[in-house]
Formats: structure tokens, sequence, C-alpha cells
């Protein structure tokens, strides 16, 4: 007798069916954190270029952040970085896709030169606040203020020469693994 082994149908249908759903369930959470990883690191490239560009104006202009405080910190990031259009007077488009928009001055600050003040912790004062939008106006345009779930949208405080997260879930955000 000549006996072929193999599959039947049924025995592949339901391998296939079991695949299936083992895809169906896995697939979405390696989506999410696919994406959230994708988020955390445009938003360490957006504080690599606001760093950039202060301690790039501060090496050709001799201005830092206290020179451009609030809402004028618009210009500092005309200036420096690599707009591709720019909206109202605080808001721009950058060549790889991100959003930025200068806020107004730090919480640390009444005054427009509040964080050049020298003694005390005045180095350490806030100079102005952008908002970055890591990938342009597409989805979900959610802030990132928790820890288990990172949206596309972060918050940079502008020191006098640095740029970091304005607030400590984003730090924690930033340099968790």
């Amino acid at each position: 007798m000549n006996k072929k082994s193999g599959f039947t149908l049924a025995e592949v249908l339901v391998t296939l069916m079991i695949i299936g759903v083992i895809a169906a369930m896995t697939i979405p959470s390696l989506m999410q954190s696919t994406s959230q990883q994708e988020y955390k690191a445009a938003f360490k490239k957006a504080i690599s270029m606001l760093n950039q560009a202060v301690t790039l104006n501060y090496a050709l202009d001799g201005e830092d952040g206290t020179d451009f405080t609030g809402e004028s910190f618009f210009d500092l990031m005309t200036q420096r970085l690599n707009v591709m259009s720019t909206g109202t007077n605080s808001d721009l488009y950058t060549a790889d896709g991100m959003y930025f928009k200068a806020m107004a001055a730090g919480p640390d600050s009444t005054a427009a030169n509040d964080c050049a003040v020298e003694g005390g912790n005045g180095k350490d004062n806030i100079c102005s606040i952008v908002e970055v939008d890591v990938n342009g106006m597409k989805g979900p345009n959610k802030p990132s203020d928790a820890t288990d779930k990172v949206y596309d949208i972060f918050t940079v405080a502008i020191y006098p020469q640095k740029a970091l997260p304005a607030t400590s879930t984003q730090s924690e955000i930033l340099y968790r693994k």
C-alpha cells in the first residue's frame, strides 16, 4: 500500500486560526509600544535640537536664553532651527516634521529678564517654555503627562544655556529605559 502522510485541511485551518488569535492579541500592544518608543526618540531629538540652537546662538552671537525670554524665543528658533514654515509669531514647523510653539516665560519668571538674575538660583530660572509636537499635526496630539502612556506633545523648559524637559514626569519619560 502507498500511504502518503500529510496534514488534513481541517488541521491546517485550526492551526491558522490559532496563529490568527495569537497575532490579534499581541500585535496591538506591539504597535503601541513601538509608537511610544518613536515619540521618546523624537522627544530626545527635539531637546537636542533646542540645546544646539541655544549653544550655537551663544557661540555665534553671544546671546543665551536670557536674551530671548518668553515668546521672543521664537526669534532664536527661526534663526537656528531648520525651519520649513512659520505660523503666527510663536510657532513653526521644522524640516523633520516637528512643530514648535514658543510659550510665555517660565513659572520662575515674572518679568522678561528674571532668568538672568545672578545670585540665588538665577541661572536655574526658566527663561522660556516651548511646546513640541514631535510628529507635527498627526495624531494623537495629546500631551505626555503620565509615564505609562507616552504621546506626541511635550513641554521643554529653556534655561539660560540649556533646554530640559519642563516637568519631572517628562524627565522620567526621557531618561528611563
